[in-house]
Order: structure tokens, then C-alpha cells, then sequence
């Protein structure tokens, strides 16, 4: 019996082992992560124990415990005690308390999780006093899922529950997806077994979730390729000179990947290829590998659920518009965008895992949580990117320390489209109004222009103030002033955009006539529409002449929708002023070149590769630019392209300021 025991505990080890590492990891030098025989004290049962919490505690990791052999409880008492080698029915202080060592490793800092897996007689008594883990170290804030063969007062017989758990976990559950959970095997080993196995689960962490128990082999041996095409793509291409391409499928499970790796590292550079080949091929690998780990992490992300839009908006974040797959979505959307971002997606000076790891934060970030969530700090020791992942989160918080203060200078007070006798001026933090203030001027483009240092002097100190930067400023213009007028290029010693981000807003926005009431309901539908195409990059309608040659079927068309996403003139019109008002009623956005009488088709790609960094990156084109005396070779990565187009931007940032704007004056409110 002995013998059977040491032999079925082996094949648990192994298969649980194999189901969640895909057989490619193995216990850290010097740890037992298998105790089996009569030689097993209590002693080294409860180190053991304690040693793989304080591990997982470290790494941030789940722990599987599983206690397999002779149980019995003291008495009445409902507590179990596991038999240890040297353990004795009539000593207690020789026998391994089951229910106080779960305790202990769910109390321990930074475990995610405890799954525990008890097959013993009176395995139901196993349960820990989950009241006592409310006044723990981590006042309860820990998950527990325990599996137990029977009940408290039932026995055992010949290690069944162990048997058909080994069998459900070799041959896998139909249709249970890709992931098993506990309930699942639960059910599929109390079915095959004619068995009453019991689960008893505790949530005390409101921001995880459980996780599941075994990958299941039986969805992995009827889903297609694990890899998608820039995963086989890179692949191929990297075993190609090896000679490798034909031996090999294409992998299905990170087992494979990682079979492969060893078979890398064991070809003699003299016989098959060169180490520079093996070098490639093992690079690609350990991609596909980061890739796949990291999609083990999204899968069970601890934040909010990640949705199409999220990831998109992520990878561009951390990769361009080139780490979006077009017609793609989720779970392969997924996949395809971790493998460009790990892949293809390179950064000068950085390493290969920073745009990935640019990728967990931006998610990260959406959802408030910071670079020392275990979850997070455990992928990226997994994958070699905790430097880049700290990097990752120091240049978000930089970011949105920089985007914090708007300044909104707003020319609304003219009459008819001429120059204001009044600039009006709002500090707002975080979109929070801090400050308001008006500013007399002459009426006349260099009126308001002299009248702009006092208005960034006024603002600077309210910044200081409030403990930040100011970096942006938003200038709100009628129609007729927005195309003849560049505010960034106004002279404050320095030209206004040098030291800051300039955004060009449409005034009539901030309180429409009673025929325009509802452009800014329209824009935000608009810009809603935008954010949802599937496939990334610009979603500019680009106009060409004989478009806006033929204004009135122009209008026409703009009111009848057709015009869903930001409009883009292809060249500058001569009556540039009379279609501007129209088409700004009906798009968010707006764009149209600078002087040249056609927009450069670079210009065109620069607005595709940088969509996700406008309005900003306008500006630091415009500064490359002046830096540059704006020479053919112009600033390098397509700002010289993207200098040329001028823009009127209105995202939902400003009309929530519109919104907040017409309500005070509806209500005859101190803006102040």
C-alpha cells in the first residue's frame, strides 16, 4: 500500500506540475516540491509547507497544495490531522494540523492564492478557521479553494479520489474550455467516480479572482495553432537556416515551445548552422514564450475586464498603430498584438520587452493599479522585464503629470469673427476648474498676442500653486481666426508652443446658438465611432478638391452622416474660411495643410502612425520644425510630415469643459 501511495503521489505531482507549467519548470535548486514515503516527518511536512508559502509570497504566485494519505480527527473535534512517519494516533504534537498550516500559508504576504487538494479520511475537516483569518496579518484579504475527497465524519478508500483526479487531469473535460476550474474537476471526478467530493472556496480579495486548477489537455488537442501569423511568420523564418522548419509542427502548447528551446540549445554550432542562427532562432523563441506568458496574466487580470477597445488602445499606446492588427479581435486580437509587441516592435536603446512591458501598464494604469501588485511584479520576473516594467509605469505617472493643467484661453468674447476686447482664461486640474480670470486686450492679432504673457504668468503661478507643471494650452477661436491664426508662434520671449503644447479649440462650441444645440452631443457620438474601428490608425475622411469645390452638396453630405470620423482636406481651398464653420459643426476634428496647396501623402502617413499621440505630437512637429529652420531633410520619424498640417481638436476633454461652460452661463454662475 505503501509502495501505491509513493507511485500515485508521484503521478499527481507530475500531471498537476504539467498542467500548470506545461512541464517547463522545475523546482528551484534544493526545494522538494514532492514529499512522499514513510521516511516524511512532520517536521519536514510543515517546512515544506511553509517554505512554498513564503516562496509564492515572494513571486507573487498562486500555491497547490495537495495531501494525500492517512487522516483522522481527535475526538468530536472537527479538525484533520495528517500522518506523518514519525507521527503517533495518541501524541498530537506529532501529527501535521492540516487546517492551521493552510491558515498559515493563506496569511502569508503576497500569496494570491491557496488551492489545496485533500484526499484523506475525514478530508471535510480540513477547513481552516477562515473567521480566525479576519484578524491575520492580511485582515482576510486572501483566497482559498480547497478540494476534499469526502465529508468530516466519512472515511476513504483506496486513494479513489486521487485515482480519478490523475485520469480527469491526463484525458481532460470536454467542452470545459481552455482552462479548467475546481467545479469543473470537481464535477468530472465526481462523475467518473460515482464519488461525492467536497469544494469549499473563500473570497476575501475584492480586487482578484480564482483561479482555475489545470489547463485542459483536451481543448489544447482540438483548438488550432498557438501561435498567430507573426508567431509562425518569425518562427520559420528563424529555424529556416537551421533546417528545423520541416521537423517541426506547428507548437500547440508552451511545452512544445519550450521542448524546442532545449532542442536549440543542444545543436553543435559546427554541425547544423551557426551560433549566430541558434542565437536568432532561440531570440524568436523566448518572444513567443514572453508572448504567451503574458497572455496568461491578461487572461486573468486583476483589474477590470479587458474588452477589444482596451487592448487596442494599449498596444498603440506602447507600439504605434504597427502593434494593431487590422480586422482582429479578442482573444486573438490578443495574441496577435503581444506577438508584434514582443516581436516587431523595436525601441532604440531599450530592451525587446519594454514595448510589452509599456503595454502591461498602459492596462495597468487604466485600472489604478501600481507596478508592486504581486500579480504584475511575478510576470515580470517571469519574463525578465521588471527594470522596463517600472520604467513603464514612471513614464505614465510622468505623463500624467505633465497632462494634468489645461489652460483654456478662450477668444469667445469677439464680435462676428474679429479680434476680442476680452480674453478669457481657465485653469482647470484634472479637468477640476481651479481658476478663472479675464484679461482686457486690444482688439487686434497683436492685441491679444501682447495680451497672452500676462495670461501665462496669471496661470504659471496658479500652477505652482496647485504643486505642477503647465504644459498645455488650449485656444478656443472662431472659425475665420483658427485658419489664419497660429497661437503657438505668438512671441512671449519665446514663441508660445517652445514651452508648451498648444490645441486649437472652435469657441462656437462652448455655447451654440439654438440651430446648433446639439453639435457637441454629435461629436461625442462621433468620437465614439472612432474609437471603435476594429483596425487601428487614422480614422480620417480625407476630402479632396472636387469635394470641397462643390460646397453646397458638401453640406448636403455632412448632414446627412457621411462624414462619420474626423475630416481631412486634401488641400487648402481658397474660400478655406467660408467651409471651415460647416465642417467643424459636424466633426470633431479637422485638419488641413499648413500652405501647400496639396497635403504630401508623408503627411498623410504621419496622421496614421501618430493618431494615438494628436493633438500632442503636433506640437513637438512644430518645434522639431522651427529647430530644424524647417529644411527639406526636416525632424526625423515623420514630423517633418506631420508639421505641415495645422488641426482644430475637439475631444472629450473639451466638451466636457463646453458642457461645464453653458451650464454656468445658462445659469448666470461666477465662472470663477
Amino acid at each position: 500500500m505503501l509502495a501505491d501511495l509513493e507511485d500515485l503521489a508521484s503521478a499527481l505531482h507530475a500531471t498537476l506540475l504539467d498542467r500548470w507549467t506545461g512541464g517547463c519548470e522545475d523546482a528551484p535548486p534544493g526545494v522538494a516540491s514532492l514529499l512522499s514515503g514513510p521516511s516524511v516527518g512532520q517536521r519536514q511536512i510543515e517546512d515544506a509547507v511553509r517554505g512554498a508559502a513564503r516562496r509564492a509570497g515572494e513571486d507573487g504566485a498562486v500555491l497547490v497544495l495537495a495531501f494525500v494519505g492517512h487522516g483522522m480527527i481527535p475526538g468530536q473535534i472537527p479538525r484533520l490531522f495528517l500522518m506523518a512517519g514519525d507521527s503517533r494516533r495518541d501524541e498530537p504534537t506529532t501529527v501535521v494540523n492540516v487546517g492551521d498550516l493552510l491558515a498559515q500559508a493563506l496569511d502569508t504576504q503576497g500569496v494570491q492564492e491557496v488551492i489545496a487538494l485533500v484526499d484523506t479520511c475525514h478530508a471535510g475537516a480540513a477547513v481552516p478557521d477562515i473567521a480566525a483569518l479576519g484578524t491575520g496579518i492580511r485582515g482576510g484579504a486572501t483566497r482559498l479553494t480547497l478540494l476534499m475527497s469526502v465529508g468530516v465524519t466519512e472515511e476513504a478508500f483506496g486513494l479513489s479520489f486521487t485515482r480519478t483526479l490523475v485520469d480527469v487531469l491526463g484525458a481532460g473535460v470536454a467542452d470545459g474550455g481552455e482552462y479548467l476550474s475546481v467545479e469543473a474537476v470537481r464535477d468530472a471526478v465526481n462523475t467518473a467516480a460515482d464519488a461525492g467530493a467536497r469544494l469549499v472556496r473563500m473570497d476575501g480579495d475584492p480586487f482578484g479572482q480564482h483561479r482555475w486548477l489545470a489547463r485542459n489537455v483536451r481543448h489544447v488537442q482540438t483548438r488550432g495553432p498557438l501561435l498567430g501569423a507573426v508567431g509562425e511568420e518569425e518562427l520559420a523564418w528563424a529555424l529556416e537556416p537551421l533546417g528545423e522548419t520541416s521537423r517541426h509542427s506547428a507548437p500547440h502548447s508552451t511545452a512544445d515551445l519550450e521542448r524546442l528551446r532545449k532542442e536549440l540549445l543542444g545543436i553543435p554550432c559546427g554541425l547544423s548552422g551557426s551560433a549566430a542562427d541558434v542565437t536568432v532562432a532561440l531570440r524568436v523563441v523566448d518572444g513567443l514564450l514572453d508572448a504567451l506568458r503574458t497572455a496568461d496574466l491578461l487572461r486573468s487580470w486583476p483589474g477590470t475586464p479587458l474588452t477589444s477597445e482596451r487592448i487596442r488602445r494599449a498596444a498603440r499606446a506602447a507600439g504605434g498603430t504597427t502593434a494593431t492588427p487590422p480586422g482582429a479581435d479578442g482573444s486573438d486580437l490578443l495574441r496577435d498584438c503581444l506577438e508584434r509587441l514582443r516581436l516587431r516592435v523595436h525601441r532604440p536603446g531599450c530592451s525587446r520587452t519594454a514595448p510589452m512591458a509599456a503595454f502591461v501598464a498602459a492596462l495597468a494604469g487604466d485600472d489604478r493599479l501600481g507596478p508592486d501588485r504581486p500579480e504584475l511584479t511575478a510576470w515580470a520576473r517571469t519574463v525578465g522585464a521588471v527594470v522596463e516594467l517600472n520604467d513603464a509605469f514612471a513614464a505614465l505617472a510622468e505623463r500624467e503629470t505633465s497632462s494634468r493643467l489645461r489652460l483654456v484661453v478662450s477668444l469667445h468674447a469677439a464680435l462676428a469673427d474679429d479680434w476680442p476686447e476680452t480674453l478669457a482664461a481657465w485653469l482647470l486640474d484634472r479637468g477640476e476648474h481651479v481658476a478663472h480670470r479675464e484679461f482686457a486686450c486690444t482688439p487686434s492679432r497683436s492685441g491679444v498676442e501682447q495680451g497672452l504673457p500676462a495670461v501665462l504668468k496669471w496661470a504659471s503661478a496658479e500652477a505652482r500653486r496647485a504643486g505642477a507643471v503647465l504644459r498645455r494650452v488650449e485656444v478656443a477661436a472662431s472659425s475665420a481666426l483658427l485658419t489664419r491664426w497660429r497661437p503657438e508662434e505668438a512671441d512671449l520671449g519665446v514663441r508660445l508652443g517652445v514651452r508648451h503644447d498648444v490645441v486649437l479649440r472652435w469657441s462656437e462650441r462652448l455655447c451654440p446658438p439654438d440651430h446648433l444645440y446639439w453639435i457637441n452631443d454629435y461629436a461625442r457620438d462621433r468620437l465614439a465611432m472612432m474609437r471603435s474601428e476594429p483596425d487601428g490608425g487614422a480614422p480620417v475622411d480625407w476630402l479632396s478638391r472636387d469635394e470641397t469645390d462643390r460646397p453646397a452638396e458638401l453640406n448636403d453630405r455632412l448632414r446627412d452622416g457621411a462624414y462619420g470620423r474626423a475630416v481631412g482636406l486634401g488641400h487648402r481651398p481658397e474660400r478655406l474660411d467660408q467651409i471651415m464653420p460647416h465642417l467643424l459643426a459636424y466633426a470633431p476634428i479637422v485638419l488641413w495643410p499648413q500652405g501647400e496647396e496639396e497635403v504630401p501623402a508623408g503627411s498623410r502617413t504621419s496622421v496614421h502612425r501618430y493618431w494615438d499621440r494628436l493633438p500632442g505630437e503636433f506640437s513637438a512637429a512644430y518645434r522639431e520644425s522651427w529647430r530644424s529652420g524647417g529644411g527639406e531633410g526636416g525632424p526625423p520619424d515623420g514630423l517633418g510630415d506631420l508639421a505641415r498640417l495645422r488641426s482644430v481638436w475637439h475631444d472629450t476633454e473639451w466638451l466636457d469643459f463646453c458642457d461645464w461652460f453653458e451650464t454656468c452661463s445658462t445659469d448666470g454662475e461666477n465662472t470663477g
